[in-house]
């Protein structure tokens, strides 16, 4: 059947990072199922990347994209005018608002979490203050309104699903999981691992949120047993978190690379020894990225409690899920070197293939515009 879908993300490709790289994976994968697609997304370096490119309202406040979301009202609308359904993604989040404007307008739409809005507890957001009290009141007003309306609901993670189904119960059977997922396509080519021991991180390292402190400890205990482990820290890096590495980095087995392109990423996964996940501490976070972990099929060390990372790689195996401790952590990279680490699961990986997931979600669309 198919139709004509109308996405709003406020990242797009050419733009870097995981948020973008979902949202463009899915455009892509749901025009080859047949799909018309029109993208309307922020501004990016570097090409429009197949998307009708909105900047932000200067003047506007910049609270969860509402500059964005303002100045890109009047371009969804007049898209919407040939669409059959839309897909909002976020965060930022107040792009979702537009839903109930799209609704009046007779266009059905999809709300695509990426993370959670109203209770997300990174990033100062339950800070103390008038302002901030003020400001997520909005913002559980927003979210309210925007799910009550929308035909179907997807996020990243059971979990987060999970949390929705039991925000807005009315709500609970549009509810889905469509995950991040990889693109085959770029595993394809072989690639040489690295000669000497390399442990690698790919992802944001922020303050407040993702510290180093525990992987530089991992790999100075796993040296000081005789192995010349090598740190690789790929992606943005605080600036507050320097110290950090500051001893590491002038001894020689740290290094820095900042962000680079996503095939340089996936090249980088591919040539490691071991790949460091370390998502955070809440039990929703599953970073993108350990799904082109995954794919690279090199072996995997996760620092996590339990909760939605720790599921997954359970169920996909090849990976050791240990705890956010120095000691047991180092224990597992010495495993990992010494090829400890059950391979895995292909069945579970194919299930994870970016065209199988955007089949997940062409389901969901057609069901909504039947």
């Amino acid at each position: 059947m198919s139709g004509r879908l109308l996405v709003v993300s406020f990242h797009f490709p050419p733009a870097p990072g995981v948020a973008a790289q979902r949202v463009g994976a899915l455009a892509r994968e749901l025009r080859g199922l047949g799909w018309e697609v029109g993208v309307v997304a922020g501004p990016a370096a570097g090409g429009d990347g197949d998307a009708d490119r909105v900047a932000p309202r200067p003047g506007l406040p910049r609270i969860q994209g509402a500059d964005w979301a303002a100045a890109a009202r009047s371009r969804v609308l007049e898209h919407a005018r040939d669409a059959d359904v839309a897909l909002l993604s976020g965060g930022p989040f107040a792009p979702f608002l537009l839903g109930p404007v799209l609704r009046r307008r007779g266009v059905p739409y999809v709300l695509d979490f990426r993370d959670p809005w109203s209770w997300e507890p990174r990033f100062g957001r339950f800070r103390p203050g008038l302002r901030r009290r003020a400001g997520r009141a909005v913002e559980r007003l927003g979210e309210r309104c925007a799910v009550a309306g929308a035909a179907a609901i997807i996020t990243v993670a059971p979990e987060i699903s999970e949390a929705y189904a039991r925000l807005y119960p009315k709500s609970r059977d549009t509810i889905r999981t469509i995950r991040h997922g990889f693109d085959p396509a770029d595993f394809v080519e072989p690639v040489d691992v690295e000669s000497e021991p390399v442990l690698l991180h790919a992802g944001t390292m922020l303050a407040g949120d993702r510290s180093p402190a525990l992987v530089v400890e991992t790999a100075r205990r796993v040296r000081a047993r005789g192995t010349p482990l090598r740190v690789v820290l790929l992606g943005p890096f605080s600036p507050e978190l320097e110290p950090l590495v500051a001893e590491p980095e002038r001894d020689g087995w740290l290094e820095r690379r900042g962000p680079v392109s996503h095939r340089d990423a996936i090249e980088a996964m591919r040539r490691a020894s071991v790949l460091w996940l370390q998502p955070g501490e809440l039990s929703f976070l599953v970073t993108g990225k350990v799904y082109e972990y995954l794919a690279a099929r090199r072996p995997i060390v996760a620092a996590v409690g339990e909760g939605a990372a720790a599921a997954l790689l359970r169920e996909t195996g090849g990976a050791l899920v240990v705890p956010t401790e120095p000691a047991a952590a180092a224990d597992a990279v010495e495993v990992a070197l010494a090829g400890g680490v059950a391979p895995v699961d292909e069945r579970a990986l194919a299930a994870l293939a970016q065209p199988v997931i955007a089949q997940e979600l062409d389901e969901i669309l057609e069901a909504v515009i039947r």
